[in-house]
């Protein structure tokens, strides 16, 4: 059990700072003065009402939340590297970033997913700078120096940090899909042997700031049911993120440096008849460098990538139609139902037409309630 510190106090401390010292903080120094000073709650503050807080527009909501207050736990306070972010007993946390602060290169061995609600602010990572601005979406993997720092006084970002463990359970149980993104996501994220992050811009995107705004929320309720529903939320959030992520202006990570989605998106919607060759035309680059963007971004050739996106499109109207294995073998972009079904078996074991009654075998141990 911590103290328990209101945002509007450390921001209004960090202020007065920087005015009386002309220098900025850190914010376990800010810490260490409020306990100094005793503005602080012993005991966890009278919950408001956080339904209404969830639907009162931008403006209140944020004036609002200023009144929230962390949890701080003071046994490794004087130890920044040592202070645990993520509390004990649980799988994620979210915080408010605060304007003012030192800048603090640091790493940790969280994911850490970083939401623009407001403003903008300037990213480090690995020695490189990127702008971030309102909606952008980043995530970050474990072990990366980085530095968040907000540009103006009332920019505001969440940052999320999630145990790697906890990260992988429930994000990764969302790419069992073998579409382009799920094997982007897979790739990128997957890949400990160089830090890297993902970039969302996300249009500003409704549907992903209300749930980024009921994941903060959710973390200052303070009771047994705080963890599982943060976990649930943080599900919504990639779920809406996998969902829209076709419709955004871009979709980048630091490894593949050129924005993969456009070509990405172009195999996904061209698959049945696509080729290495009409996509290097289509985007005026080389085959041998178009088949290396390829594999770096999804981990997978180019032949492989269009050969899942082909047999998982089968997979759906094997299940779900009653079209003869000829003319599935037509709509997946095979010139041949012998070619097809040799494909199919090589890489299910299966043949087409058994895959097929298996599942319809299946369907008919459903119950059908009148």
């Amino acid at each position: 059990m911590g103290v328990f510190i209101s945002i509007e106090d450390i921001q209004n401390s960090i202020a007065d700072f920087t005015t009386k010292h002309n220098a900025a903080p850190s914010f376990f120094h800010i810490i260490d003065l409020l306990v100094k000073d005793k503005r602080y709650f012993s005991r966890p503050p009278v919950l408001p009402d956080f339904d209404a807080l969830s639907r009162m527009d931008e403006n209140d909501f944020l004036a609002h939340t200023t009144h929230l207050c962390y949890e701080i736990f003071l046994d490794n306070v004087h130890n920044p590297d040592a202070y645990e972010l993520v509390p004990p007993g649980s799988d994620l946390v979210v915080i408010s970033q605060f304007y003012g602060l030192r800048e603090f290169i640091h790493k940790h061995d969280y994911f850490e997913i970083n939401f623009i609600f407001r403003g903008s602010c300037s990213m480090t990572f690995q020695e490189e700078n990127t702008l971030l601005n309102e909606g952008d979406l980043c995530i970050l993997s474990p072990g990366t120096l980085h530095n968040m720092v907000l540009l103006t006084p009332d920019s505001r970002v969440f940052p999320i940090f999630v145990k790697a463990d906890t990260f992988s359970g429930v994000f990764f149980s969302l790419l069992s899909s073998r579409d382009i993104l799920s094997l982007f996501f897979q790739n990128i994220l997957s890949n400990s042997n160089e830090p890297n992050y993902l970039l969302f811009h996300t249009d500003n995107s409704a549907e992903i700031r209300q749930f980024v705004r009921h994941l903060f929320l959710e973390h200052f309720r303070y009771d047994e049911y705080t963890n599982r529903c943060s976990i649930q939320w943080l599900n919504l959030l990639f779920a809406s993120v996998l969902r829209n992520s076709y419709s955004y202006s871009q979709f980048s990570s630091r490894l593949s440096g050129t924005d993969c989605m456009p070509i990405l998106r172009y195999i996904q919607s061209h698959y049945k008849d696509i080729s290495l060759l009409k996509l290097s035309e289509t985007f005026h680059y080389t085959t041998p460098y178009l088949s290396r963007l390829i594999k770096d971004c999804t981990g997978t050739t180019f032949t492989e990538l269009v050969k899942g996106l082909k047999l998982k499109e089968a997979e759906r109207l094997l299940k779900t139609s009653s079209a003869s294995i000829a003319k599935i073998a037509e709509q997946t972009g095979y010139h041949s139902a012998d070619h097809f079904s040799r494909i199919f078996r090589s890489t299910y074991g299966i043949s087409p037409k058994k895959y097929r009654s298996a599942h319809r075998l299946d369907n008919d141990h459903t119950f059908h309630f009148l």
